[in-house]
């Protein structure tokens, strides 16, 4: 699954707004072309809501098409079929509202032509942006302070995106030493050094004495040093770090660098110290008191909108199989509460009766036929929309676990009773980011996003985090 962007980059928001601009100049020029008339785009017929309409529409079924996600690089041709397939599904989204409201309409003719020159700029407009992410145009020139797991994470992730908007110039290694030409053989606590390797893959130059770090930010015109370094055996060039920041260059940590680009916080890499003083973290009564209204109201909503669709699902569960229509489950919520989580039974009838609890596996052979449609779907928690009626989770969250692996991962995992300090939720920045995981290492990544939800838990997050489920949930993606 691709991760997607909590917090959109000035260069992704200035190709969406550039992006929307270009399809209403396709749409003013279709105008144009059909009337032969530039004094008819602006009479009644053609107002700017008319025209505005066609964008916001079609940025829409863009967002729902994947068209939005630069992160993962795509072949050509797999963006002119997904900007086809985006433009029918604006087609089908614009004729219903015309024909709910038929003053809006702007004629057949005109639309089939800015349908066309739409196709042209938008196509035309990715490829520049392609071009220009792909010469680093506008990225940010960065040194790399330190070396071991966190630096080698930030590179993997930094050479991962095809959305980057870094450009690695530099990388320092702090633990080799500076007389001393390390080779690719060379191993860090039985792991073979990745600095090199990266190096070359970023063309970056690689360096390993402290004491040119100045030098080599004004050598390289650096704009962004980020520091991360195993603080237990490297020792931190204050000095040099203290210069370039008086010459007014952003230095921050690795922890928070990775956090920023990765939309997620390494819980085994953080100290108790990191989370008293990094900002965030806000769940103060005002926050409280309004997610609460939206999720009273929300499903309040839901669950009348959905009734027939949950008459006829608890309908195809009966006739499924043995078993109680509704699966009742303990689970582990706000302040270590546990709590009843209702759901639609999809396994088979006492499933755990011989193995007791354990995690769900990929192709679990307890699932039923109907169950697996039914949590493909996520039509299976329907009645969650009660639990969070009842005040016991809220549409957005971390995901509730079980009493029995909550105690085991709160032994091994750091950090992990933490999430218990909001309600969990339906869905969640960790269930939008990572596919489900049945294991600790899973659990730990989840983590990674769950506190990261945490430290920025906001309204504008929970839409976000909604309109990205029921893209999963139209589209496919993650539970079992």
């Amino acid at each position: 699954m691709q991760v997607p962007s909590s917090r959109p980059s000035p260069y992704q928001i200035g190709f969406i707004v550039g992006e929307f601009v270009l399809m209403g100049v396709g749409t003013l020029l279709a105008v144009y072309l059909r009337t032969g008339d530039p004094e008819e785009i602006f009479t009644w017929r053609y107002s700017w809501h008319r025209i505005v309409l066609v964008p916001l529409v079609l940025e829409v079924a863009f967002y729902y098409s994947d068209l939005h996600n630069f992160r993962m690089a795509r072949p050509f041709l797999w963006t002119v079929a997904r900007v086809v397939q985006a433009l029918a599904l604006g087609a089908l989204g614009l004729s219903m509202i015309y024909y709910l409201y038929p003053r809006l309409f702007l004629g057949r003719g005109v639309l089939i032509l800015s349908f066309g020159l739409i196709l042209g700029l938008v196509l035309i407009w990715r490829g520049l942006y392609r071009w220009a992410l792909s010469q680093k145009l506008f990225a940010t020139r960065l040194m790399l302070v330190g070396s071991g797991s966190l630096a080698d994470a930030i590179l993997e992730e930094v050479v991962s995106r095809s959305d980057n908007i870094y450009n690695v110039v530099c990388i320092l290694d702090m633990e080799a030493d500076p007389g001393h030409e390390r080779s690719d053989e060379d191993s860090r606590d039985g792991q073979p050094n990745l600095l090199r390797a990266w190096s070359r893959l970023l063309k970056a130059d690689l360096r390993r004495d402290p004491s040119e770090l100045t030098g080599l930010v004004r050598h390289h015109h650096v704009q962004l040093v980020v520091v991360a370094m195993d603080e237990k055996r490297q020792r931190m060039p204050l000095e040099e770090l203290l210069r370039c920041r008086m010459l007014g260059l952003p230095i921050l940590r690795g922890e928070d660098f990775m956090e920023n680009i990765a939309g997620r916080i390494l819980a085994d890499r953080i100290s108790p110290s990191w989370l008293i003083f990094s900002p965030g973290f806000q769940t103060g009564a005002w926050r409280q008191l309004s997610k609460r209204a939206t999720d009273v109201a929300c499903s309040l909503v839901g669950l009348l909108l959905s009734l027939p669709l949950i008459a006829l699902t608890a309908v195809l569960v009966r006739l499924s199989g043995r078993g109680p229509v509704i699966f009742r489950q303990e689970r582990v919520g706000q302040n270590n509460r546990v709590f009843t989580m209702y759901k639609f039974r999809t396994m088979v009838h006492n499933a755990e009766a011989e193995s007791g609890p354990v995690w769900a596996v990929e192709n679990d052979q307890r699932v039923t036929g109907l169950g697996r449609v039914l949590r493909k779907l996520r039509l299976d928690e329907l009645p969650q929309m009660y639990n969070v009626l009842k005040g016991d989770m809220s549409f957005v969250g971390p995901r509730p676990e079980r009493p029995h692996f909550v105690e085991r991962l709160n032994q091994r995992l750091p950090y992990y009773n933490e999430r218990h300090n909001v309600k969990p939720g339906i869905t969640g920045w960790a269930q939008i980011c990572f596919p489900y995981g049945s294991s600790e290492a899973a659990a730990l990544e989840k983590l990674n996003y769950d506190l990261y939800y945490i430290k920025y838990s906001s309204l504008s997050m929970d839409l976000m985090i909604l309109l990205q489920t029921v893209k999963i949930m139209l589209f496919g993606g993650g539970g079992r």
